[in-house]
């Protein structure tokens, strides 16, 4: 559903649901702006909707309004599980069905993208990186100073006569 809906069409008599194969009513048809034609059954409605809010559509209906010059008026009312309502056109329900299908395909390509790093991951993570340099970077100021004060000390032993036979290993 990447291609805009240009229409809306409402089948009250309903009739065999396409993905289920099971009879529903009603149903709607979408006309997209190639004048392809897909039939939804409710639950796939509702499902854009609530994702094109990101809240949960409890109930939506059709509304017909005939005003006193003779024209007809259709609107949609969608009611949410909070039971705050929006009141639409066919033109803005075309729209928000179609944004809620690409929310839902990103959902979709999130969760296969996530799938496929745990797939390729390595098995174990402690094998697979480079080994870190200093294993304690917060030391390495305590351990250049810890260094140089060390040969500070053996440097005062070699000149102390009575430290010689420790300096040379002799015990």
């Amino acid at each position: 559903m990447s291609k805009e809906i240009i229409r809306i069409i409402q089948n009250d008599e309903g009739g065999e649901n396409p993905k289920t194969k099971l009879p529903e009513k009603p149903l709607w048809e979408l006309v997209f702006e190639d004048n392809t034609i897909r039939v939804l059954g409710k639950p796939k409605m509702e499902e854009y909707l609530s994702k094109a809010y990101e809240n949960t559509v409890h109930h939506f209906t059709k509304r017909t309004s005939l005003l006193k010059d003779g024209r007809k008026i259709v609107q949609w009312s969608i009611v949410f599980s909070d039971y705050s309502d929006v009141l639409l056109s066919s033109s803005e329900l075309c729209k928000k069905l179609m944004l809620g299908h690409q929310r839902k395909d990103e959902e979709k390509y999130l969760s296969l993208e996530e799938s496929l790093a745990k797939k390729y991951a390595p098995q174990n993570e402690v094998l697979f990186h480079p080994a870190k340099t200093t294993p304690y970077p917060h030391l390495t100021k305590d351990r250049e100073e810890l260094d140089r004060l060390r040969l500070k000390a053996i440097e005062e032993a070699k000149n102390e006569e009575e430290n010689k036979d420790i300096v040379q290993g002799e015990y």
